[in-house]
């Protein structure tokens, strides 16, 4: 985030220690239930080679993985089949031919257990919303919301009629009461408001205001920032985060807090990782699964939360996307909902890249680029002209657009940023939404951004 504000410290205890390397174990190995494929039939695909971590893979290429066959739907770096769906779909053609079976989707082939059995009832189960059965082969549109096993998920794009627990960038979980998951973990709204209006929340204020008692115009709060084990770029993966001050109670009351926030006012609590020069690099699977394990030890330590930011863009630390790919997707895979976000560089090519591979892959939610904290970067005409850039580059739904209001040199002043955002709100209207640096300083000026650019957003 902004990199040129000193920390505080010392802080309280880390809420986190390095987990064991048994910590949770190696989730990636274990093949979810409905990707199962018929015994028989993945015995008909022995010509195919076994799927080899960290080969490339072309759209087209079959492999066998865990006893089930694999089709690439996409390029990739040999992300893992059962894993990374928007890649790789089920393959059910080996008893005819080395083709894909005609019509093949990302569903599971006849026969699996994730599959309607014919005749079956379009009526909700037992524990289940009051809305209709999922329908193979019955086309989707964004909003529609199913029944599917037992559980609601909604429709986040139009689609054929894949099925929600195997395309995950179409369908998220659903909350008919916000229960918990049936990992017992805590569970709030799911996924991201219509329209963000978001804030960041460092945690080196010694004073800060409770959680529970931002600006009700801020609809998403991002926790800053999580940060690597002995530094940049980490040395075991694993990450940490410290809580803020407790002059106010903030500490104290914080768990109770982010619980208040996600249930009562259905706010989402995002946790940011990185920022202040703390770039992580993920040169091994061993590495992101340890960053997977600590950010799990995170959300129970907290109670739970609503996503992960990776805010690493300012250290200089070349991202190792596909890794982060893979990290992005386990995170929603073990969270239903979750939600990832990312706050780039507006001007960086390779920031750029990144954003738009993470977005294709399904494994981020939007990027935020930040327009504040350097040369012209507050100015209007550079933000009205880049965010034409980063909507040409991911969709407007897939953009945020990040203010930072001060009184010093590269910010912006309330009176600048209304304007900005009427600008480019009305060039692209389906824009996410907005984010403010931050949510202190906002404090100090009388909530000006949260009443002042949060209705324009939200209304």
């Amino acid at each position: 985030m902004s990199l040129h504000l000193s920390k505080i410290a010392p802080k309280l205890s880390l809420l986190l220690v390095a987990f064991t390397a048994s910590g949770l174990g190696c989730l990636a190995s274990s093949s979810p239930e409905e990707l199962e494929v018929d015994q028989n039939e993945s015995a008909a695909c022995a010509d195919f080679p076994e799927w080899q971590k960290d080969q490339p893979y072309v759209a087209g290429d079959i492999v066998n993985y865990e006893g089930s066959a694999y089709i690439a739907k996409y390029d990739n770096p040999g992300f893992i089949p059962t894993v990374s769906t928007y890649f790789w779909e089920p393959y059910s053609g080996c008893s005819d031919s080395s083709e894909p079976a005609e019509g093949s989707s990302s569903e599971p082939t006849e026969g699996s257990s994730s599959e309607p059995t014919e005749g079956s009832s379009s009526e909700p189960t037992e524990g289940s919303c009051s809305y209709p059965q999922w329908q193979k082969d019955q086309p989707y549109a964004a909003g529609d919301i199913v029944n599917y096993e037992g559980s609601a998920y909604i429709a986040k794009y139009d689609n054929p009629g894949y099925i929600p627990t195997v395309s995950t960038y179409f369908w998220e979980p659903y909350s008919c009461g916000g229960s918990p998951g049936d990992d017992g973990r805590p569970r709030a709204g799911f996924g991201l408001p219509e329209k963000v209006v978001a804030g960041y929340y460092p945690n080196w204020t010694e004073a800060p205001v409770r959680i529970r008692d931002i600006n009700s115009n801020y609809n998403v709060i991002y926790l800053f920032a999580a940060r690597p084990f002995g530094g940049s770029p980490g040395t075991t993966g694993a990450v940490y985060w410290e809580p803020p001050g407790d002059g106010k109670g903030a500490a104290t009351n914080l768990k109770a807090d982010i619980e208040y926030a996600r249930t009562t006012q259905d706010r989402r609590i995002i946790l940011s990782v990185g920022g202040e020069n703390n770039g992580m690099s993920f040169p091994t699977r061993a590495k992101s699964e340890k960053f997977v394990d600590s950010v799990i030890g995170i959300y129970d330590n907290l109670g739970g939360f609503d996503g992960l930011d990776w805010n690493t863009f300012e250290a200089n630390q070349a991202p190792d996307t596909s890794e982060m790919i893979w990290i992005s997707q386990e995170l929603k895979r073990r969270i239903p909902g979750f939600v990832i976000t990312a706050p780039p560089a507006p001007w960086n090519s390779r920031d750029k890249t990144f954003c738009k591979e993470m977005v294709d892959a399904g494994a981020m939610d939007y990027a935020a680029p930040q327009y504040y904290d350097g040369p012209d970067l507050a100015e209007q005409s550079y933000i009205v002209n880049s965010v034409n850039e980063w909507v040409s580059l991911l969709g407007p739904t897939h953009v945020v657009v990040g203010f930072g209001l001060a009184d010093r040199q590269y910010y912006m002043s309330i009176d600048e940023a209304i304007p900005t955002w009427n600008q480019v709100e009305s060039n692209h209207p389906g824009l996410r939404g907005v984010f403010d640096w931050e949510i202190h300083v906002d404090e100090s000026k009388g909530w000006q951004f949260a009443n002042g650019v949060g209705p324009l957003v939200t209304d």
